[in-house]
């Protein structure tokens, strides 16, 4: 035969062997559908399912294999064939032993049956899919029938009748409790007769236990004792009936589950071992009887020879094979009771179910049976035992990985959220949404489902340790997802924000950079941002060459130094100070540029003295060049630009010296500065003279003007802002600006002399009692620097070296108006008011002292009053109806001249001597004591003064004063003691006062020379 011969007889062969392969599955298939014609339970699935069988081999006997074989190939042919006939005997398996074995039993299991029929149909169904039969040439009508079979056999449903469902359910309880009511047990078998179609007589009674008996023998000499024992208890049910009598050669001892239950302790065994003569106990049990010094078995009572214990494999192998059995039992009764309508049956199997399903290969098992939809439907229904139907859903997450993506398709996230939003929060709800986060597949569908991760983040403040920290590790699953870490932000935590900015690339960055901006942040989400990796990650980002990174990073920036915490950070960072600076000094965009100066300005701002100079940074600010560098951008045009660079210098030099003394030097800067207060924005206007201000605000040599003829025009400016001005905020600081102007410039005074500005300072404080009453919040803060800063300018006005200036503040009568600053002002008015009223004092007192002195030279009437010094002079040249003043007489009576005793300013000045502020109280001392310089009315001045109260107030000073009030106060207190009398009670108040201060070393001396003067301490104290 030649190789072509041979090559087709091996073709020959392969098809034959195909044809006979197709023969034996057309057979099985034929028989198959026979069998199943006439089912003993549920025959409406078993004839549905023939039927189809029955087209089955139809079709099967229409086709011809050898096209099959062609389409598909030899070796796909075969095994697909194989397949086919493995399934077909496997289905005949099933149901040879559903009709052979006991109906009892078949009740007992019909469930399981049911269920693997379901699963061979679709399992069949598939296989048929697999010869793609559709793709074949052949006829129209045996392709409908092939594509109807596959629809037939992956649609068909076992299911068991409630009726039926209802009585396996009763066997089961009743062989589980081994119950031996006669009465319960005929009832029971009256409906398993209705149920499998017979009579409940003894000729059922005996078949069915002769058939349970036998499969009894089969399963122990299959050693499988659990299903032995189930059969024995089945026997047992049956005999319990009385219906046939149990013969007496069988052992009854056999067939009940007491012989796992230990003797001693009546619990089911564990750990079974044997004792010496082969009863078996418990082994804890029968350690403790031992222990109590007995010897003998418990059971039998029978005197040990040894108490060696002998584990009892058997027996522990049948328990644990019985244990599996009531299991599955249990399992399957559950499973019906879950699928069936009614509550109370669902409940019950919920309850159980959630114990079952603590081991994982019944939780396998429930995922195939299609519950994990019946587990979240059932927390839905205020009416079932939702907490049990969770613990269910614990249970496959935890253990079903294959089935956790079936479990979140079903809503069981959604589901979860809800309960936890309805405050039904427990360790195991948050645990299901661990266990699903563990999956990557599925953190997206659990992040964003609506409020989960808002309310995760809300059970981190839960008393609940073990809830708290599930929901902590959900959200640390769920926070590879840059999103929903941003979330979770959102929400209040940050530390998976931190750790996801850390670990993530550049662009990440800046994207949860710039989300952060939009947050609101409380002090523990800071406690989280300052972490030094993010600031460091953050900081870096100014380093990018996108704009839109650097754009993100510095508006993060700024929001972040709001919190000094983030300040001290930022500043800790040797990187942060440079990086900005870069963003200033190199070609930029306008818009980061400005940005940078305002996070540059703010952080100097929030940083402390001590810490600027520390900061090597921020002390780098302060350089010429960078100096330089930010007056070159104040004369950018554009306005806010401009401000952003006033605010730096502003707040740079506030903390510096350096800077402050570097913009001062410059000319051209400061002519700048002073032209910016022309500009036609007011914005512009009032930083460039924050600037000024803060330029001069303490310096010696006050405020750096231009030279002139400038300077006179930016003095009449500043006059016109204070005069003009609607904006209370730049009249302040014109007029604080004003108050700092040099000192000793006749060119200056002359200026302001001839300006409206005293008459403003005059509007500002007779204003302020109606200003200070009608408004409220930021208004009362402005009008109260306007004041305070007005009355610093009006100190220049009332220089005791000024006498033209001073004429002026005379010609307005101002003083009714400063008098009532000192009952309404604040702490620092009050303080400018008295030093005001001091140099108006001082002057005044020199130009009467030289009145009084004329006078007594040529008026008698004057030397008459100094003769008579207690006598009231009440007569002038002019008048004999004027009164004088009780301390100089008329001698004050110029309408220029300025008497604290006639502005009735002696009083508020005692009274402001309770402010314990600083500078306040030593002020108004200041001030009084201007009354005291003149000898010759000395007695009057301290009369005037001693009826004011004021010994009750300077006694104040001294028990709460500063250290420098008290020592003013001293000079004071000295005088009046010298020149007036004062009650005992003050005297003796005075007395203990001054005694205490002996011990405060600095006034000391003092203190000692006033009690002398009291007669307290001897001339030749210690304290000398």
């Amino acid at each position: 035969m030649s190789s072509m011969d041979f090559s087709f007889g091996i073709e020959d062969v392969g098809v034959a062997i195909l044809q006979e392969l197709w023969n034996r599955v057309a057979l099985q298939t034929a028989e198959l559908a026979k069998e199943t014609r006439d089912g003993v339970l549920e025959k409406d699935s078993f004839q549905e399912f023939s039927r189809t069988i029955s087209e089955l081999d139809i079709l099967l006997r229409a086709l011809n294999v050898r096209k099959i074989e062609a389409a598909m190939g030899s070796d796909f042919t075969k095994a697909a064939l194989e397949n086919l006939n493995s399934e077909i005997r496997e289905a005949r398996k099933i149901i040879k032993d559903y009709k052979s074995g006991s109906r009892l039993r078949l009740l007992l299991h019909s469930n399981s049956v049911l269920s693997q029929m379901q699963a061979l149909a679709k399992r069949m169904a598939a296989t048929i899919s697999s010869f793609q039969l559709i793709n074949l040439d052949m006829a129209v009508n045996l392709k409908n029938m092939n594509h109807q079979i596959i629809n037939n056999l992956n649609s068909m449903e076992f299911r068991m009748a409630a009726a039926t469902e209802t009585i396996a359910s009763e066997i089961e309880n009743s062989i589980s409790q081994s119950s031996k009511n006669r009465e319960n047990a005929v009832k029971l078998l009256e409906k398993i007769a209705e149920a499998v179609g017979a009579n409940a007589n003894a000729s059922l009674v005996q078949n069915e236990l002769e058939l349970l008996k036998q499969e009894k023998e089969e399963m122990e000499i299959q050693k499988k004792q659990a299903e032995a024992l189930q059969l024995s208890q089945l026997i047992q049910l049956l005999y319990s009936t009385e219906i046939v009598s149990r013969p007496q050669s069988e052992d009854i001892s056999s067939y009940p589950i007491g012989s796992f239950i230990c003797p001693l302790c009546d619990e089911m065994m564990v750990d079974p071992v044997a004792v010496y003569c082969g009863h078996s106990f418990e082994r804890k049990a029968i350690q403790d009887y031992f222990k109590s010094g007995k010897k003998n078995c418990p059971s039998c009572g029978e005197e040990l020879q040894s108490l060696d214990l002998t584990p009892n494999v058997n027996l522990r192998s049948s328990i644990e094979e019985w244990k599996k059995r009531d299991r599955d039992w249990k399992f399957q009764a559950a499973i019906r009771g879950i699928n069936s309508s009614d509550n109370v049956r669902i409940n019950k199997a919920l309850e159980d179910m959630q114990v079952l399903l603590e081991i994982p290969q019944y939780a396998v098992k429930a995922a195939e049976e299609g519950l994990i939809l019946k587990f979240v439907e059932s927390m839905k229904e205020t009416n079932l035992n939702t907490m049990a139907a969770v613990k269910c859903l614990y249970c496959l997450a935890r253990y079903c990985d294959d089935h956790k993506q079936e479990i979140v398709q079903a809503g069981a996230v959604r589901r979860i959220v809800k309960r936890i939003y309805n405050g039904r929060t427990e360790p195991t709800t948050v645990g299901i949404l661990l266990e699903l986060s563990k999956t990557e597949t599925l953190i997206d569908k659990i992040g964003n489902t609506k409020d989960c991760i808002p309310l995760l983040v809300s059970l981190l403040s839960n008393p609940n340790s073990d809830i708290s920290d599930k929901a902590q590790n959900v959200l640390q699953n769920l926070s590879s997802n840059t999103h929903f870490a941003v979330k979770m932000a959102e929400a209040g935590y940050f530390q998976s924000f931190v750790a996801r900015f850390n670990e993530g690339h550049q662009e990440t960055r800046a994207l949860m950079a710039a989300a952060l901006v939009n947050m609101q942040l409380k002090e523990n989400s800071i406690s989280d941002l300052k972490d030094k990796q993010f600031v460091q990650n953050l900081v870096h980002l100014l380093s990018s060459n996108s704009p839109a990174c650097k754009s993100a990073c510095i508006k993060c920036i700024k929001k972040l130094i709001q919190y000094p915490k983030m300040v001290k950070r930022f500043l800790s960072d040797p990187a942060t100070i440079p990086l900005l600076l870069n963003l200033i000094s190199f070609r930029s965009d306008p818009l980061l540029k400005q940005e940078a100066a305002e996070i540059l300005a703010l952080l100097i701002e929030t940083c402390q003295h001590a810490q600027f100079e520390m900061n090597q940074g921020l002390q780098e600010l302060q350089s010429e060049h960078n100096v330089s560098l930010f007056l070159q951008h104040v004369a950018n045009s554009d306005p806010k630009f401009k401000i952003q660079f006033l605010h730096l210098l502003i707040e740079l030099s506030n903390k510096s010296n350096i800077a402050q003394n570097l913009i001062r030097s410059n000319t051209g800067d400061i002519n700048h500065l002073f032209s910016c207060l022309d500009s036609d924005r007011p914005e512009v206007r009032r930083w460039a003279m924050k600037l000024i201000h803060c330029l001069s605000e303490g310096h010696p040599d006050g405020v750096p003007l231009p030279p002139s003829p400038t300077k006179e025009i930016a003095i009449n400016t500043l006059s016109s802002i204070l005069t003009c001005s609607l904006d209370c905020e730049e009249r302040s600081i014109a007029a604080g600006i004003i108050s700092q102007l040099p000192k000793d410039d006749t060119d200056i005074d002359e200026t302001l002399r001839k300006s409206e500005t005293l008459k403003a300072i005059h509007e500002v404080i007779c204003s302020s009692d109606d200003r200070f009453s009608g408004g409220i919040g930021a208004t009362i803060n402005q009008d109260k620097s306007l004041l305070e800063n007005a009355l610093a300018a009006l100190l220049r006005f009332t220089e005791p070296s000024k006498p033209e200036l001073q004429r002026q503040v005379g010609e307005l009568e101002l003083y009714p108006s400063l008098v009532r600053v000192l009952s309404t002002g604040s702490s620092l008015a009050k303080q400018r008011t008295a030093l005001a009223l001091a140099q108006l004092s001082r002057s005044s007192s020199l130009s009467v002292s030289d009145i009084r002195a004329k006078q007594e030279n040529s008026l008698p009437l004057l030397h008459m009053m100094k003769l008579f010094p207690n006598m009231s002079w009440c007569c002038t040249a002019s008048t004999t109806n004027e009164m004088s003043c009780s301390v100089h007489g008329f001698a004050c009576s110029n309408r220029h001249a300025f008497c604290l005793v006639k502005a009735d300013a002696v009083k508020p000045l005692l009274q402001t001597l309770s402010d314990t502020d600083s500078g306040v109280a030593e002020a108004a001392l200041m001030a009084l004591e201007t009354l005291l310089e003149d000898h010759n009315t000395l007695s009057h001045a301290t009369a005037a003064i001693v009826e004011s109260q004021g010994v009750v107030a300077i006694l104040q000073v001294l028990e709460k004063g500063s250290l420098s009030a008290k020592s003013k106060a001293l000079d004071l207190f000295l005088k009046i003691l010298n020149h007036s009398k004062i009650s005992d009670t003050l005297f003796q108040r005075a007395e203990g006062i001054l005694i205490q201060l002996l011990h405060e070393d600095e006034i000391r001396k003092k203190v000692a020379l006033v009690l002398k003067q009291m007669k307290v301490l001897p001339e030749q104290s210690s304290y000398f």
